[in-house]
């Protein structure tokens, strides 16, 4: 494999891929995946094998992608490979056809056989797992007979069910959680795949070998709730820790609200989604403004943001999208601290700039980690406590907060008291940067309603058309209400490539810019899959991403070319914000509470 040529290819601006041309055994990419892992560099977060490729996903802003990919370059050749667990055999029923493989006879049409001979084809095949991605836990199986080959959908699906077995190029795989998708989809399985509350969450790894059993039918063809043992799926229930502080109740949900925090990092070879909140920017100014840890767990509310019962007296900020915060009716401000007592409510109404809001209390909203992270992950149906969307009558806990935290919050109780609104606040505001809380304004020239947004190039960049590229950056796209935290659809001028061919699976990031074959382009957002086979034109700035997280529907984006030079420096620059924020916080805590 070393004697194989090696190029690079980034990934945005703080992930890149190493490829290897040529063949390359399956294995190999993640045994040197695991041997550069304990070299412990310090700029790496984590690594993605694929079928030829590595995927690095770096840390903090510190380190330029170009010294890094060079720093690995040179040791690539000293390493020393590492052994892979002893693969394991795993057998796996399936329905084939009917309405749980509803492409199976398009399917069979295209490879010239009928639907139980592609079946039988199908099943009969031994498969490996090349590697893991898209979702918890699903596999990317090796060994497809070539016959049975298929395209992608033109335009994937919405909605795939849990337990889905599906076809994409020369590749099948079973979808752990129901997610959107482009795979021919031609049976199914009641086999959980992914459980994420088991000691051993994911049933595969690398180097498993898998069969397929054709079955004909289940004993019991168990649901999507059934095929995932998450935490509380549709329970309303308290959410404190063992020592009660619960700070708030949901009387109204709001369109989406969840608790996020920083996301799941080290968990992408397996499929995870990092997740984690959006607007990452103004999640971790409204933590700084409480006196939390940056990474502390919000809630972040989406377009329309609901009710809360205050059932203790509490410190909160609210940065982000403006969403209309009242306190018992009357307005309260946004980007500072805001004493709230027992007994008040706080309402949101509907985003009248911005999409999403993120309410921190101070102390850290609780949840119990699941893989590490409180957030929750709405595809995948984990995490936030409940496994799902707050809905009315959930309880909220939170954890305690500092002592010197505890001096400002009974400065402003004794400030609520001297009035009858029920909250108080500080007479300083938290000053809102460059692709802060009001990102429609952050370039002058750009409408309202328009949302300026710099790309890089990405690694099929020249696989399209001249005419193409040139009309992404040129033209304006518009966001489509079907949406989400996966993906930000968008319509306008088609994008074209000069070829067609089927990619492999490979490594993709938030803000990656994929172009499925009906050429709409789609832009992952935080809740992405880790990986994709779609091609990538171009991948959004990492500092502009807090823009894109808060563009609503019917909003239209306006690219701009940059290049690596001009993202690295966009992202120190929000960092000395952010560090010139805190200082200011403090300087401003201490002045009130020696005042």
């Amino acid at each position: 494999m070393t004697d194989c040529a090696i190029s690079i290819r980034p990934l945005g601006d703080r992930a890149f891929s190493l490829y290897w041309e040529g063949t390359v055994e399956i294995g190999n990419p993640a045994s040197k995946a695991r041997a550069i892992d304990l070299m412990n560099f310090p700029w790496l977060m984590e690594t993605v094998a694929a079928y030829r490729s590595i995927t690095f996903y770096m840390r903090g802003s510190d380190y330029s992608l170009r010294s890094a990919a060079e720093r690995l370059i040179g040791v690539l050749d000293t390493l020393a490979e590492q052994t892979l667990p002893t693969p394991r055999q795993v057998v796996i029923p399936v329905v084939y056809g009917g309405e749980y493989g509803p492409d199976l006879s398009e399917c069979a049409r295209r490879s010239g056989v009928s639907e139980a001979q592609f079946a039988k084809l199908h099943s009969e095949a031994s498969y490996t797992v090349a590697m893991m991605g898209f979702a918890p836990g699903f596999p990317y199986l090796s060994g497809l007979p070539g016959t049975l080959a298929q395209p992608r959908h033109d335009t994937p699906r919405l909605k795939v069910s849990a337990g889905a077995v599906g076809i994409a190029g020369n590749q099948t795989g079973v979808y752990p959680v129901t997610s959107p998708g482009g795979w021919q989809i031609i049976g199914r399985t009641d086999v959980p795949l992914y459980r994420p509350n088991a000691e051993e969450p994911f049933l595969l790894a690398q180097g498993d070998r898998v069969k397929f059993v054709s079955v004909d039918k289940f004993s019991e063809v168990k649901s999507d709730s059934k095929m995932r043992t998450v935490q509380g799926k549709g329970e309303s229930r308290s959410l404190t820790p063992s020592t009660p502080l619960t700070a708030l109740k949901v009387l109204k949900s709001g369109l989406l609200t969840t608790i996020q925090d920083l996301g799941r990092q080290g968990w992408q070879r397996y499929g995870v989604s990092v997740g984690g909140a959006m607007d990452r920017l103004s999640m971790r100014r409204a933590n700084l403004l409480v006196g939390n840890e940056e990474g502390a767990a919000v809630l972040e509310l989406t377009m329309v943001g609901g009710s809360y019962s205050i059932e203790r007296d509490i410190l909160v900020s609210i940065c982000g999208g403006n969403l209309v915060p009242t306190a018992n009716g009357a307005s309260i401000p946004m980007n500072k601290p805001v004493f709230l007592s027992r007994g008040t409510t706080l309402s949101f109404g509907t985003a009248v700039a911005g999409c999403r809001a993120y309410l921190a209390i101070a102390g850290g909203i609780y949840a119990p980690r699941l893989l590490g992270s409180r957030s929750m992950d709405v595809r995948a149906g984990m995490g936030g406590g409940f496994g799902r969307s707050l809905t009315a009558g959930d309880s909220i806990g939170v954890d305690p907060y500092s002592s010197r935290t505890a001096k400002l919050v009974s400065k402003l109780r004794n400030k609520a008291r001297e009035g009858v609104s029920g909250w108080s606040t500080v007479d300083w505001q938290a000053k809102v940067g460059e692709g802060g809380d009001f990102p429609r304004a952050t370039y002058d020239r750009i409408p309202t309603g328009r949302i300026l947004l710099r790309v890089l190039p990405g690694a099929e960049w020249d696989s399209f058309t001249v005419e193409s590229r040139n009309r992404l950056v040129s033209g304006q796209y518009r966001i489509e209400t079907n949406s989400d935290r996966m993906g930000i659809r968008l319509s306008g001028g088609a994008l074209t490539r000069t070829n067609y061919e089927e990619l492999e699976s490979h490594g993709v990031v938030a803000g990656t810019i994929q172009v499925p074959p009906d050429g709409q382009p789609i832009i992952l957002g935080s809740g992405c899959q880790p990986t994709g086979g779609y091609p990538k034109i171009a991948h959004v700035l990492s500092a502009d991403m807090p823009r894109l997280a808060q563009a609503v529907p019917g909003d239209r984006m306006i690219f701009e070319l940059s290049d690596i030079d001009q993202a690295e420096q966009a992202i120190r620059q929000q960092e000395r914000e952010l560090a010139i924020l805190t200082a200011g916080i403090k300087t401003y805590g201490q002045r009130i509470l020696e005042g």
